[in-house]
């Protein structure tokens, strides 16, 4: 960031000063009430940032790559979430912990009576219509790939479109009672791939 400094607002500058400071500050967390604080100042610092981006930065590829990267980095992250929350825990406390870290527990409440596995898949993964699951971020990314130069509207697919329109078509038919840990890797390695 200070290399760019000349072309960052004030109110961004101070944003992200202050997660710096709180970086350095990392090595003071001694209990589980440290670490959760600790996240939820760094989540409200981020949120400030994503705020200043979406709303200060014009829409030109710089900002196209900007936004692709942080979808990439949010599904990863939901990924590997699940595979550790849904499959390699006791469902009750994993799922507690995978709708808290994917940030769709109001949802998953207003949507679902009964606590279980695939629902909360169906939601964190598969439902295109909730903006912190992985089909999500495959529909913003394929909207950004768009509109980068080399993309004719009815032409041929290029690579990364390709891997995109997998990934979407993987997640529109999947059906959340089956899917495994294995398939979630698979994602992210063409996440990677992506990336």
């Amino acid at each position: 960031a200070s290399v760019t400094r000349d072309r960052l607002s004030t109110d961004m500058w101070r944003a992200l000063s202050e997660l710096d400071d709180l970086a350095g500050a990392q090595s003071s967390i001694v209990s589980e009430m440290d670490v959760i604080e600790f996240a939820q100042r760094a989540l409200r610092i981020l949120a400030a940032l994503a705020g200043f981006v979406h709303e200060n930065m014009t829409r030109l590829f710089a900002w196209r790559f900007l936004e692709m990267g942080r979808r990439i980095e949010r599904a990863l992250a939901l990924c590997r979430f699940t595979r550790r929350f849904a499959f390699d825990t006791s469902w009750q406390e994993g799922l507690d912990a995978l709708l808290e870290l994917a940030d769709s527990q109001i949802t998953y409440r207003n949507r679902y009576v009964i606590r279980a596995v695939a629902p909360a898949l169906d939601l964190i993964l598969l439902d295109e219509n909730n903006p912190r699951s992985v089909a999500f971020q495959m529909g913003r990314i394929g909207l950004s790939l768009a509109e980068l130069p080399g993309h004719e509207r009815g032409g041929p697919l290029n690579d990364a479109e390709r891997i995109v329109a997998r990934l979407r078509t993987d997640h529109q038919v999947a059906d959340p009672r089956n899917i495994r840990a294995t398939d979630l890797l698979a994602t992210e390695r063409r996440l990677m791939d992506l990336s």
